[in-house]
This record gives structure tokens, C-alpha cells and sequence, in this order.
């Protein structure tokens, strides 16, 4: 059985979208869960008496047949483990911050979990998200002038690099895609999509490519491909650049576009610790990459 969950998240530190994005991600990835709705995002005073930059806010609807606990496990360790927070001030800055608000009907109350959440109706920065997405809007239109702290939507003012195929377009080396609906049809960003292999003139479908150890390219016929790839991630970065960029949404342990994990070059499958041509090109020129 799946549960339909409502979940509320911020961040005021370095670049939030990044890190919202990035979260998206790692929740769009567990078990048996998935986002069905993100509402937009909103700027929002941070709450308490912390001095600290304003919030960027969403909140957003998933589908899962992850528990309650098993939930906020999982939230835990993507805050943690995967993003790194630093939980040292009591409502103080954040990298990011995932709050359970309703899970399903269920009330449960322990010190270590409270749904419904029990500061929602307070909070300005949760109540006009969940409003955009959530199906019971009489949950929270009565709490919405009551509630404090000044808030204002939020549109992103950059363009975001995304690697095409995860849109849906067939550029893959095999004429496929690796059509991601997180960010097809869920993320309303101005999206600039790219696909380096092509930007290389490489031709679909062409062989399968890998990095092999003295850093070359090369595809499954033995043919060194480096050339193309070169050439396509200094297209992407030229793009990416004249568009004032930031972020980059790329496809995951591709020769081109891995980030931290690409196969090893043996077209067996195995991964190792790497990146993608056009990842390096982009890292250099501090780009923010979140792997899909």
C-alpha cells in the first residue's frame, strides 16, 4: 500500500535551489516513493530570533510505502549523510531542512516524530506551499492569517543545464533516453538542455563509450573517441557560460556527464570513482553538479 505523505523543505545556505534540487533527488530514489507534486517556491523569513539570510521554501507530495519511522530514517540520512547538515544552532542557517507535515491521517506524537507536524499552522513558509499541492485545502486556509513571518514566491532568475536525454530526448548512445519525470514534468525551471556526445559529433545510436585508464575514450568497436568528447563538453561549457549558469542536472555514470561514479571501462557494468568528460570541464569552472 502506498501512503501519500506531505513534506516541507528549506535551505538558506549557499545556493538553495541547488540544494532543494538536490533533495528532490535523493527522495526521488527511495524505496518504493515517489514525488507527485512540488508546489513553488517561496522566499521566507527565517524563523526565530537567529540573524541569518532568508529561506527559499517548497513543500512537496510524495507517494510511499515507507513507515512513518522508516521515513523519517531515511529523511535523516539524506539531511546527514548525503548532504552534509550540521545541526549545532537551534533554528539557525541550513543547508537543508525536510520536515514530515501530514502522513496520510495518522497522528502520532514521540520525541522523536509529530504528524501532523506540530508548528505547521504557525508557519507561513509551510502553509503557502502546501497550498499549491495539497488535495484537503481546508487543512490550511484556516490557519493562513494567523500565521507569521512574510513571505513572497520565488522565481529562480538563472537558466539550469540539464543533460537532454533526461528530458526525454532519444540522444542516447543506443538512440534511447533516460527520461527522468522529476524534472520533465514536476520542476518548472528554465532548463537549457545539452547533450555533449552529439555537441562531438558523435552520431545515434553510435557504440557505447567508457573511460579507460590513461584517461582516453573509448568505444566498445576500440575506436578513441576523446576528441569527440572533448569537443562536445567545450560546446556545453561555451553554453553554459554565455547562459550564466550555475547548476548542472547531469546523467549519471556517463563518460560525458558522470559525477563521482562512471564505469570502469571494461563494459562489464562495474563502476568506479570518476567523472564524466564534460563533468571535469564543468567542476573547474565551479559549477554545482547534481548526478540523475
Amino acid at each position: 500500500m502506498n501512503n501519500v505523505v506531505y513534506l516541507s523543505l528549506g535551505s538558506n545556505l549557499d545556493n538553495p535551489i541547488y540544494n532543494l534540487i538536490q533533495a528532490f533527488e535523493y527522495i526521488s530514489k527511495l524505496k518504493n516513493t515517489k514525488i507527485l507534486k512540488i508546489s513553488d517556491f517561496y522566499k521566507t523569513e527565517p524563523y526565530g530570533n537567529i540573524t541569518q539570510d532568508n529561506f527559499i521554501n517548497c513543500c512537496i507530495k510524495i507517494e510511499t510505502s515507507l513507515l512513518p519511522f522508516e521515513l523519517l530514517k531515511e529523511i535523516n540520512k539524506i539531511e546527514e549523510e548525503k548532504m552534509g547538515r550540521k545541526r549545532e544552532i537551534k533554528w539557525g542557517p541550513r543547508n537543508i531542512d525536510i520536515d514530515i507535515i501530514f502522513y496520510e491521517n495518522l497522528k502520532i506524537e514521540t520525541n522523536k516524530l509529530t504528524i501532523p507536524h506540530k508548528e505547521y499552522k504557525k508557519r507561513n513558509f509551510v502553509l503557502y506551499p502546501l497550498l499549491d499541492i495539497i488535495d484537503n485545502k481546508n487543512k490550511i486556509i484556516p490557519f493562513i492569517k494567523q500565521a507569521k513571518g512574510n513571505i513572497e514566491k520565488y522565481n529562480y532568475p538563472k537558466k539550469i543545464l540539464i543533460s537532454s536525454c533526461l528530458m526525454g530526448n532519444r540522444c542516447k548512445y543506443n538512440g534511447g533516453h533516460n527520461y527522468r519525470y522529476l524534472y520533465s514534468r514536476l520542476l518548472k525551471f528554465d532548463f537549457l538542455q545539452v547533450c555533449p556526445e552529439t555537441f562531438g559529433e558523435l552520431k545515434i545510436p553510435r557504440p557505447p563509450a567508457e573511460i579507460q585508464n590513461n584517461n582516453k575514450v573509448i568505444d566498445k568497436t576500440g575506436k578513441d573517441v576523446t576528441t569527440n568528447f572533448i569537443n562536445g563538453a567545450r560546446k556545453t561549457l561555451d553554453i553554459a557560460n554565455k547562459n550564466n549558469c550555475e547548476i548542472a542536472i547531469l546523467k549519471s555514470k556517463s563518460p560525458s556527464c558522470g559525477y563521482r561514479e562512471i564505469y570502469d571501462g571494461s563494459f562489464s557494468g562495474k563502476l568506479i570513482k570518476g567523472n564524466g568528460i564534460t563533468t571535469i570541464f564543468l567542476l573547474k569552472e565551479n559549477f554545482k553538479i547534481i548526478s540523475s
